[in-house]
């Protein structure tokens, strides 16, 4: 049985870092894509939330914000993220599905959504009934790291190290049930390692800890951890991916590695509530869409370890969905992943 431990250790990235990462790339996207006032009866007519069920500072809050910027000035309406985390995910969730379907709050979210309902007895939520699907936005490759003064230098030694250290290796993740939890335990049972999972809120909260001594590992997106990783302040391991990362080309993957079945790549994506009219979900998805393909901004989610979607849609994203929905369910029955 796996138990919760809950890290207090929340360190959000200030707002005039995460503003100087994205002047250069916000520069030239106003530049390309004036406001646009709506007209009587269009929507938007007022600010839109994106809820974002994870903290500030990981992977989806980079990707929702740089996407926020480009709709605010496409709208000419404020985009609001709204951080809620914890409960893999549900907290958010749960709050958009009892929000109005008017298409003024939204759900920014991960793969997590589809794992929950595998995981856990009671969900607030049915992925077929509650949701509109919008689009797919990024699929966001992952990899094992460690802190740069480990000795630990390779996932060999990582393996080695979990069949004979005299105490368990220590791996961080945002939550029972999550891709990450999914990822150590695939690791632990296929390699037959004494690994003990520590779950937070989100993955910034997890590196915030590992980066203070707290724990030993933690899985996290490259969005997030390559900044630290260039820094000289983490080690990566592996990524979770069939291929190499072209934001970090020299990392293996875990196939490469010598561990085989650690390749599920998670992804990002926004929804609505359902019941929002039809021709509201259509705008919304298109518009994130051409946010998502604008270069300025598929050249920056590239930069941040991001795969961009560029061809998706409200449909494709739902057979998505669905098809995720029972891959995880699979996965996570195969690693045994029960909630306590």
């Amino acid at each position: 049985m796996l138990r919760l431990k809950t890290s207090l250790r929340a360190r959000p990235v200030p707002a005039f870092l995460r503003a100087a990462a994205l002047a250069a790339t916000l520069s030239g996207l106003h530049a390309s894509a004036p406001a646009q006032t709506p007209a009587a009866g269009a929507f938007p007519q007022r600010a839109v939330t994106f809820v974002l069920p994870g903290p500030a500072g990981g992977g989806p809050d980079q990707v929702i914000r740089l996407l926020g910027d480009v709709l605010a000035t496409r709208w000419g309406v404020p985009v609001v993220v709204e951080n809620k985390p914890g409960a893999t995910g549900m907290i958010g969730a749960e709050a958009v599905v009892r929000s109005e379907p008017t298409g003024y709050k939204l759900l920014f979210t991960f793969t997590a959504l589809v794992q929950a309902p595998a995981v856990f007895a009671k969900v607030p939520y049915d992925l077929e009934r509650d949701f509109a699907p919008l689009t797919q936005v990024a699929n966001a490759p992952v990899f094992l790291a460690v802190r740069s003064d480990s000795a630990i230098h390779s996932l060999g030694d990582y393996v080695a190290e979990g069949k004979g250290g005299a105490k368990p290796i220590s791996y961080g993740t945002f939550g029972i049930g999550s891709s990450y939890h999914i990822y150590g335990e695939a690791l632990k049972r296929s390699q037959g390692l004494n690994l003990l999972h520590v779950p937070y809120k989100g993955e910034a909260l997890a590196m915030s800890d590992l980066l203070g001594g707290q724990i030993d590992s933690t899985f996290v997106s490259i969005g997030a951890g390559a900044p630290q990783v260039r820094a000289g302040k983490i080690r990566p391991l592996a990524v979770v991916s069939k291929v190499r990362s072209t934001a970090l080309p020299d990392v293996p993957t875990f196939a490469e590695g010598g561990v085989q079945g650690v390749d599920a790549v998670g992804w990002f994506g926004a929804l609505a509530p359902a019941g929002t009219p039809p021709a509201v979900v259509a705008k919304l998805a298109a518009d994130i869409n051409a946010a998502v393909q604008t270069p300025a901004v598929a050249a920056r989610l590239r930069e941040l370890g991001f795969d961009p979607v560029t061809d998706s849609n409200p449909e494709a994203f739902r057979q998505f969905l669905r098809a995720e929905a029972r891959r995880w369910q699979k996965l996570i029955a195969d690693a045994g992943i029960k909630a306590e």
